[in-house]
């Protein structure tokens, strides 16, 4: 590659962690590259237990901003590129750290590159749909997952060139639920397939809200399934805080690692949550979802048959639950194809990168 081609990528979660697990090799071998982490997502068992279970290596500026102020990351980042002086700057999905990292570049004059570009939920309400929209207008390369996000990127006039690419975190599934002891995690936890529900929650609009908690809560009772409550750190706080009761039937338990989780998604017989990758990968491992939230820029999984969006009402949630375990829709569910490509879409990501820098 060229000599004066100095790449960084910048990401700051969990989910981009395992979304870029793949390409950051590809990346190291091929170019002068900087891997730089913000620590948006700072406590252990939500960062550093997925660079040792995925076997992804330690970034070159781990910038310890613990943190999801734009501001703060952003000049934390601008620091890191001070020493790096980056060409090209990798950016990955809607977090805080995509846009401070894309602003940061901006700055400092580097290209942007911004992989699972284009995703459009319509609600302003959602601070991602901000982080997404402002990223994709500064961006030169963008790599998006479909042709209907190509189409929302393309109706936007913007200027930056579009690749499709599907989206990195099928990778990262059909990898890594390869390397999962499934029987031994469904052991440790004392579950068997099909023989529970999984819950994610943890969007700042459901969790930091004491009447959406309370709907989620109530929409729980109502499940007449064992449910199993991965909590993320943001929820535990706020059901600490205010000490609201757990429902018999949900088993709460502290945020667990990729190769554990996996397994309990594809062996769930239907998973509930406000996550946007989980809805990626229930699709992809072919389980059921509902998603509770009231909008989402997954439209795919829609589409496509293996995901509603039942929002946050108990009555209605608990109707759909009805339906998928006492008609054939659940086996419906399973059936939908997925939209995000066949497990190559980091090498589709590499590819283009290359091509964009030569």
């Amino acid at each position: 590659m060229g000599k004066d081609t100095r790449i960084a990528t910048v990401f700051g979660t969990r989910p981009e962690i395992i979304k870029m697990s793949l390409l950051v090799p590809m990346l190291d071998k091929s170019f002068e590259h900087s891997f730089v982490y913000t620590s948006q997502h700072y406590s252990a068992n939500m960062a550093e237990i997925f660079f040792d279970e995925l076997g992804v290596r330690k970034p070159d500026h781990m910038l310890g901003a613990n943190s999801s102020d734009y501001a703060t990351l952003q000049l934390a980042i601008e620091k890191s590129f001070e020493k790096i002086k980056p060409t090209h700057v990798v950016v990955y999905g809607d977090t805080n750290s995509t846009l401070s990292g894309a602003l940061a570049a901006k700055k400092s004059g580097a290209k942007i590159i911004h992989v699972e570009a284009g995703l459009r939920s319509f609600d302003s309400r959602m601070p991602e749909e901000r982080n997404r929209i402002e990223t994709d207008r500064i961006s030169s390369l963008l790599l998006t997952p479909t042709n209907l996000t190509k189409s929302f990127i393309e109706q936007e006039g913007l200027g930056g060139k579009i690749s499709v690419v599907g989206n990195t975190v099928v990778d990262a599934c059909l990898r890594y639920i390869k390397r999962a002891d499934e029987q031994e995690v469904l052991g440790k936890f004392g579950v068997e397939k099909d023989g529970y529900v999984l819950v994610t929650a943890h969007r700042q609009e459901n969790v930091d809200s004491p009447e959406n908690i309370v709907r989620i809560l109530k929409t729980f009772e109502k499940i007449d399934k064992a449910i199993l409550f991965p909590i993320h750190p943001r929820t535990k706080k706020h059901l600490s805080e205010r000490n609201y009761q757990i429902p018999k039937n949900v088993r709460v338990l502290e945020a667990v690692g990729y190769l554990d989780f996996l397994p309990l998604l594809k062996n769930a017989s239907l998973v509930l949550t406000d996550s946007g990758g989980v809805q990626e990968e229930a699709i992809t491992l072919k389980v059921p979802c509902l998603t509770l939230r009231y909008s989402t820029e997954r439209w795919e999984t829609i589409i496509g048959g293996g995901n509603f969006l039942v929002g946050l009402e108990p009555e209605l949630v608990s109707y759909y639950v009805r339906m998928i375990f006492g008609s054939g829709l659940g086996e419906r569910m399973r059936g939908a194809k997925n939209p995000y490509g066949n497990g190559k879409a980091s090498e589709k990501c590499f590819g283009e990168m290359v091509r964009f820098v030569e």
